[in-house]
């Protein structure tokens, strides 16, 4: 056949292969959901290798990273506590010995103890690398972070009774050791210890054993359970009322500067709390300002905090004179929970007693569970002085029968007493007659020719140069920086010799 008949079925043959459907492939089958007790077992093992490296090292990025498998151990507890729990108390029963202490307590507080996995299971190094870690003493700071997650569990699973007694032998164990390698676990032994004893409605049963600690932790220079123990002496007042206490407290005590950013944020939103119940409102809103800045930024962590330093915050705010900002309420996180406080702002700065009334009556259960009650009756006179105002500034002279009247005052007879009060504190430029009983407003003054400019530019000074300092502050160094750069003695030698060489041939040319 002709060479173009040819090449024309070759075409139509590569066609019809290509055309053809290609075989399907085979559907892989979905892989099985992980073991809840196998990553369960592995977080415990990369836990104990964390520990193992921190205490070798003493890199505080292994403790770091032991504390954040710790969360991750809780979570999967949480999760799915009956297949957990047993691997948990087989970890217990394999690492502690016969005659630890503790060891019938921490078994009888958790189910029996998983069968461990056979050593086949393991695969080459590390197998054997699993065995080496058994046959090794048990460190102190695994043996806390296994109690820890022990002491979580029965607080998780509302067994508070037998919590406390193991809170109990928890906080003897971390005071009968003396190791600086200890300090990030013993800050959590602490901090759990306490939350048991709140939960249990008990918090001032441990107090006299955190201050004891917190003096101990002051002398050796722990710096982490210093920060943790004296937020947990703050709270531990404050829950009792003790607001005398606390304040002698922080008058006596210093935060440590190399604290974490939550616990400095904890200890300036109760700093706050004290000093706005003591009427110290500028010093009381600078704390709470800087509260909600060291918080975490990120939306779904420390919601609850963020939302207390916030409401704590916008009351602080009106007490002061000032509105508070509008995207506190239209955050679609806050905007549900901050909604009362909304409608206080919109009484205070309408000046309206009457609605600050209605939302007293409707949310006062909300004030009382937020510990905000009391400065929320504090911004009545707030409310008077805003509508007062108001009517200075609307009316050039008005009957006080009449400001009595637009304000809803209970009792009209204090009106007189209000004003001058209102007059002598600088809220409204006016002049009461006593005897026709009428408040006589003075014409608007020029701001600029008043101090509020000046102190204005101050505050926002000193909040700028207090920002740089603690930006300073918070810079790292890698340890021993400043050392390379420094010659060492072979160096500082050989440039010697050098330039005593130079020295010579210079003296050589100038001879000649």
């Amino acid at each position: 056949c002709c060479p173009q008949r040819r090449s024309a079925d070759s075409t139509m043959v590569e066609a019809m292969d290509t055309d053809a459907p290609a075989p399907a492939p085979a559907e892989e089958e979905p892989a099985a959901p992980p073991d809840p007790a196998s990553l369960y077992r592995a977080d415990i093992r990369s836990a104990q290798a964390s520990v193992e490296r921190f205490v070798t090292s003493r890199e505080p990025r292994f403790a770091q990273a032991a504390l954040k498998l710790m969360a991750c151990l809780r979570k999967a507890g949480l999760a799915a506590a009956s297949p957990t729990q047993p691997v948990l108390a087989a970890a217990i029963a394999s690492a502690f010995g016969p005659s630890h202490p503790l060891r019938e307590r921490l078994l009888a507080a958790l189910p029996p103890p998983a069968a461990e996995p056979e050593a086949a299971d393991a695969a080459g190094a590390e197998g054997k690398e699993g065995g080496e870690a058994k046959k090794r003493p048990l460190l102190p700071e695994m043996e806390l972070i296994l109690e820890l997650l022990v002491l979580l569990a029965l607080i998780d699973g509302g067994k508070l009774p037998v919590a406390l007694s193991l809170a109990d032998a928890l906080l003897e164990r971390v005071a009968s050791w003396n190791r600086r390698t200890l300090d990030p676990f013993a800050e959590r032994a602490y901090f759990y210890s306490s939350w048991a004893y709140e939960k249990a409605g008990k918090i001032e049963a441990v107090r006299s054993r955190l201050l004891a600690a917190q003096r101990t932790s002051c002398l050796h220079h722990n710096t982490a359970c210093q920060a943790t123990l004296l937020n947990l002496l703050l709270r531990s007042y404050m829950s009792a009322k003790l607001f005398v206490q606390a304040d002698k407290l922080l008058a006596k005590s210093a935060f440590p500067e190399q604290a974490s950013n939550g616990q400095l944020a904890r200890y300036l939103y109760y700093t706050g709390r004290i000093k706005a119940l003591q009427l110290e409102y500028s010093e009381a809103h600078r704390c709470l300002l800087q509260a909600q800045r060291k918080a975490p930024q990120s939306s779904s962590k420390a919601v609850g905090f963020k939302l207390s330093a916030h409401k704590l915050g916008a009351i602080v705010q009106l007490l002061l004179g000032e509105i508070p900002e509008r995207a506190v309420f239209r955050a679609s996180s806050t905007r549900a929970p901050m909604r009362p406080y909304l409608k206080l702002v919109q009484a205070v700065r309408t000046g309206d007693l009457a609605a600050f009334r209605d939302a007293m009556a409707e949310h006062a259960a909300v004030f009382a569970a937020d510990g905000n009650a009391a400065l929320v009756l504090r911004l009545r006179q707030n409310v008077i002085r805003a509508g007062l105002r108001n009517v200075s500034l609307a009316y050039s002279r008005i009957h006080l029968s009449d400001a009595a009247a637009k304000l809803a005052l209970d009792t009209p007879g204090d009106m007189e007493s209000i004003a001058a009060k209102a007059i002598r504190d600088g809220v409204i430029d006016a002049t009461i007659d006593h005897e026709a009983g009428v408040l006589i407003s003075s014409g608007s003054a020029d701001t600029y020719s008043t101090l509020e400019p000046q102190a204005a530019y101050h505050k926002r000074i000193t909040f700028c140069l207090n920002l740089h300092n603690d930006a300073v502050k918070a810079m790292s160094y890698p340890p021993d920086a400043h050392k390379g750069d420094l010659p060492d003695a072979d160096a500082i030698k050989e440039r010697q010799r050098e330039e005593q060489e130079l020295a010579e041939a210079l003296a050589e040319e100038d001879e000649f």
